[in-house]
């Protein structure tokens, strides 16, 4: 019977994704029914849909060519110019009737005053041209136009009888037919089957502990509790004050328009190709997005995973791998310091790491005490390993690390599976089979979760996508991933090197070690089954497909343990091998070895990514806490062989052993002091800076994050401060006739500068008053002195700005000088404020503005000054005449604003920003306000990218306009920007009808 069952868990669990599903049929109709034509945003997402059929009827193309110049009757894009386009455009230009496909002309004509309609058809065999009563013109193979838009030239009264129809691709937009519901529900009553199968023996009891154990645990009880309490305290100050990761907007926002969707898409990229089959963290975190989307609570699950994390490693690995000095007091220490030292820079988040850790820390340790001789109901703990493991393929690729206990393990199993609860030594091979086939009917679990909602179809269309797409990287380029941990910048960060190359060192160490038979010693008979399952993870991430450095968090519940082993076994050999001549030469080469590791690591810098920084020492610098060079290995080498040699001393207080002692000892003491230092700087760095920076107003996670946790708390939106032209806002000169020029010299007024400055820039009226020293070219020189502007009495909130353009620092400078009128038509002047934004100059224009709060309280003039001094290449200056701005908070600015799409990087620092554009059904709504980080809103961010496959690469259609903000303690000098995008057109006016067909699983449009 167990075999029977197991087979036909399998058999369900494979041929699920080839069930049937029902799948969404989406059709775009435009112009919506009833109305006439007018042009609209249409991002199709892809952008090429399944099928496109256009029709432009004749009446239309004879308005047309009554005009004299270009026009366009159709086009599924905004046509600029003669620009080249990727879509389908028809228009009429010097009596020619047009159509170009794809960016080349396919069809001319000069039609006559009847049959001159044109019709469309394209779909994934190719596209059909027909105009009139003319042969079709059949282009075999063309692919499908892009579509972001459906625009015409003509009135709509013109247009009238123009339509177009499209079909978008629905890849990954399905749910369970009734028969792969049914699949599943059987599946799970197998499932549960299997595991009573598997337990309904029971294996025989350990024996007796023996006393002295007893009297250890008791001795170690407090350790113990003080050493959770500490892992669990860390980890709950942690969650509150610790940076976001990458990826952590992203993974929110995929949850969260996965609500609307139904399918866990990528949202802002690869098309919005499904993460199938790899979305069960992102399923079990949708709940709690839907009560809140403030980042404290959605990292409520990881936080969980961490404190689970722990408790498996101190007792279900150390326990039993190391029965006798594990669990002792120092065991305890050192794997909280080694624990928290690989969890910390890894696993707070949204990201999957944290629970591959937990899933694969969680099957090692089911499959030591199920193998292990005295196990109570052995089988019992192979179906939870079994069950655990296969669900953990469906989390992300580094699932695959929970083949590390498994194949090291591997011999144990398979004597288990034979030799178990009193029957014959080797049981009968149809009973082992049948073992075997329940604990697959088990892991087959991670199958159906994986296509539950998916098709095989789905799926493999999704994994092609980011296979062909990329980035996909090859095993042997696993290179990659460490040279991005040795890297400055985010993924480089000091304390995420220092726990993996902390790590390959100690293997390192251990291996010679074991190769000399040290694990003959007392009590780690066990060394090689942790250090190798440790090592087998490592070289288990070279087949996954990409090759970021934050992939090494899944190590986490591996490492730790195995970092505990590495130290504790150099213990042991000091007390038992110190004198061993070739121990010692190990010892030695092992404390260069970690020395380099730990100095290598924290000469990298304390980065973090964007916004999460805010406050933090050392970004950009290697860590040198109170100057002490920790980033020089000497320096680690010194104070390891120093401290071993105290320490040695100090316990045996005989120095006959004294130098073998100190370097089998010091590669413990250098990791364990490295981890302390990492542990601080993680703990008491991020504390500082939150500090530091509430003291100057400025933004931070960990803010934000305690505000949640008493209330709410709208993030970054509450502390940006967007500065929208006031129409009152521009100044005027004081002397109200305009005779005041003020002095120029080298300077040229509207003039003397390569571009003017832009309206959302330079605001209105007089503001336009430009000066630019651009005069015969970037080597000349000048100085300027404005007119005086008359300047309001200024309410907290506000600011005088003027924009620049150029270079302000160095050489040259720009100021504001504020004065007071002296009533006979001078004016006595108070102050001056520099305004300068780094040396280095900019071409674009940008505001510089001085805040209300350092404007002299009796000042009622403000004017200009500004000299160029720099006779280098792009040492010009430009500025305009000074306008009054009023702050308001982003949050309070976005209100009614429309659909608003923070980018890659902040969406998880806005959470109150609720009303985002849907991507759904082959379709994403169009945003209106973008919040984008410091490169903006262009086709070299992911997002707007159409080579990149960016899902809102439709905005191009839209002109930008810029909205001054900042953000009060940013060390940046652009924190980020917020986009208004200026449609010439309606957004999303079109009708949309998704039906429901069935298809098998393997069928889809290709």
């Amino acid at each position: 019977m167990s075999l029977l069952v197991g087979l036909l868990g399998m058999g369900l669990a494979v041929a699920l994704p080839l069930a049937p599903v029902v799948a969404d049929r989406t059709v775009v109709s435009w112009p919506t029914e009833g109305a006439l034509p007018t042009s609209t945003t249409a991002f199709f997402v892809p952008y090429r849909p399944a099928e496109v059929h256009a029709q432009v009827p004749c009446r239309s193309v004879l308005e047309a060519l009554d005009a004299p110049e270009r026009t366009t009757l159709l086009a599924t894009t905004r046509v600029r110019g003669d620009g080249p386009t990727s879509g389908l455009v028809v228009d009429t230009e010097a009596g020619q009737l047009r159509v170009l496909v794809n960016g080349r002309l396919v069809h001319t004509a000069s039609p006559a005053g009847t049959g001159c309609d044109v019709r469309v058809d394209s779909d994934d065999t190719g596209t059909t041209v027909a105009v009139g009563a003319d042969a079709p013109t059949v282009l075999s193979g063309e692919p499908v136009p892009e579509v972001f838009a459906f625009t015409t030239d003509l009135t709509p009264e013109e247009a009238e009888g123009t339509t177009v129809t499209a079909r978008t691709r629905t890849w990954f937009e399905s749910r369970p037919s009734g028969v792969k519901a049914a699949m599943i529900g059987a599946h799970v009553v197998l499932v549960v089957l299997s595991v009573t199968l598997l337990a309904w023996r029971r294996g025989e009891r350990p024996a007796p502990t023996r006393r002295t154990e007893q009297r250890e645990r008791v001795r170690g009880r407090g350790v113990r509790a003080a050493c959770d309490a500490a892992v669990v305290a860390a980890l709950s100050v942690w969650v509150v004050i610790a940076p976001h990761t990458v990826d952590d907007s992203y993974a929110t926002m995929t949850i969260r328009n996965g609500i609307e969707s139904g399918d866990i898409g990528n949202y802002y990229r690869w098309y919005n190709a499904s993460e199938a089959p790899f979305t069960l963290v992102q399923h079990l975190l949708q709940p709690l997005a839907m009560i809140t989307t403030e980042p404290v609570w959605l990292r409520l699950p990881s936080y969980l995973a961490g404190i689970a994390t722990w408790f498996l490693v101190s007792l279900g690995v150390l326990g039993v791998t190391l029965p006798q000095s594990g669990r002792g007091r120092l065991a305890r220490v050192l794997a909280a310091l080694c624990f928290l030292a690989w969890w910390l820079p890894y696993n707070t988040g949204v990201r999957p790491e944290p629970f591959v850790a937990l899933a694969v820390v969680g099957v090692f340790a089911l499959l030591l005490r199920a193998t292990a001789p005295t196990a109570r109901r052995p089988l019992l703990l192979l179906a939870a390993a079994a069950l655990v493991a296969g669900l953990s393929l469906s989390i992300t690729p580094s699932g695959i690390l929970v083949f590390a206990p498994v194949l090291v393990l591997l011999p144990r199993i398979w004597r288990t599976l034979r030799t178990t609860d009193g029957e014959a030594p080797h049981a009968a091979w149809a009973t082992v089979a049948g073992r075997a086939a329940l604990l697959a009917c088990l892991a087959s679990a991670g199958l159906v979760v994986m296509f539950a909602d998916q098709s095989w179809h789905g799926a493999a269309k999704a994994t092609e996508m980011h296979t062909v797409i990329g980035p996909n990287f090859s095993w042997y380029e696993e290179i990659g991933r460490y040279a991005r941990l040795l890297q400055y910048g985010g993924e480089g960060t000091a304390t995420k090197r220092l726990p993996v190359l902390l790590t390959l060192g100690m293997l390192l160490i251990v291996a010679l070690l074991i190769a000399r038979r040290v694990r003959a010693l007392q009590g780690f008979g066990e060394a090689h089954v942790l250090a190798g399952t440790a090592a087998l993870a490592f070289a288990l991430l070279w087949a996954t497909p990409s090759k970021w450095s934050h992939h090494f968090g899944s190590l986490a519940g591996l490492c730790a343990p195995f970092l505990v082993l590495a130290g504790l076994l150099l213990l042991q050999v000091v007390r038992d091998r110190s004198r061993d001549g070739a121990v010692r030469v190990i010892g030695l080469a092992g404390t260069g070895v970690l020395a380099g590791a730990a100095g290598l690591a924290f000469s990298g810098p304390n980065d973090w990514w964007l916004y999460s920084d805010h406050g933090v020492s050392y970004l950009g610098l290697p860590v040198r806490p109170f100057g002490v060079p920790i980033d020089n290995p000497a320096t680690w080498l010194v104070l390891g062989l120093a401290a071993a040699a105290v320490v040695a001393w100090s316990r045996s207080r005989d120095t006959r052993g004294l130098g073998g002692s100190a370097v089998v000892l010091s590669p413990v003491l250098i990791t364990a002091g490295a981890c302390v230092v990492s542990l601080a700087v993680l703990l008491g760095g991020f504390a500082v800076a939150a500090l530091r920076q509430a003291e100057v107003g400025g933004y931070t996670v960990a803010a934000t994050n305690l505000a949640s946790l008493t209330g709410s708390s709208c993030g970054m939106a509450e502390s940006i401060q967007v500065f929208p032209d006031d129409p009152e806002g521009p100044l005027r000169p004081a002397t109200g006739d305009g005779s005041d020029d003020g002095s120029a010299v080298g300077f040229r007024r509207d003039a003397g500068h390569l571009s003017p400055p832009p309206a959302e820039l330079a605001g209105s009226g007089s503001a336009l008053d430009s000066w630019g020293s651009f005069v015969d070219g970037e080597r000349s020189t000048g100085e300027l002195t404005s007119p005086w502007y008359s300047l309001p009495d200024l309410t907290a909130g506000q600011d005088v700005a003027v924009s620049a353009a150029g270079r302000t620092g160095g050489a040259n400078r720009l100021e504001l000088e504020f004065g007071r009128s002296d009533g006979d038509g001078g004016v006595d002047t108070l102050a001056a404020s520099r305004l300068d934004d780094g040396p280095a100059g900019f071409v674009h224009w940008r505001p510089l503005a001085v805040t209300a709060d350092a404007v002299p309280d009796t000042a009622d003039r403000v004017r200009v000054v500004a000299a160029d001094a720099s006779t280098d290449v792009g040492g010009w200056l430009a500025v305009t005449g000074p306008r009054v701005r009023t702050a308001q908070s982003l949050q309070d600015w976005l209100a009614g604003q429309g659909p608003v799409l923070p980018d890659w990087l902040v969406g998880n620092h806005v959470p109150c920003v609720q009303d985002v554009p849907v991507v759904s059904d082959g379709l994403a709504e169009t945003p209106a306000i973008v919040l984008a980080h410091p490169n903006g809103v262009n086709s070299s961010v992911p997002s707007f990218n159409p080579a990149g496959t960016g899902t809102f690469a439709g905005v191009a259609v839209a002109d930008q306009e810029v909205v001054p903000s900042w953000l009060p303690g940013s060390h940046l000098p652009v924190w980020g920007h917020v986009v208004r995008l200026d449609y010439p057109f309606d957004r999303d006016r079109y009708d949309r009808v998704t039906d429901q067909v069935t298809l098998w699983g393997w069928e889809g449009d290709r």
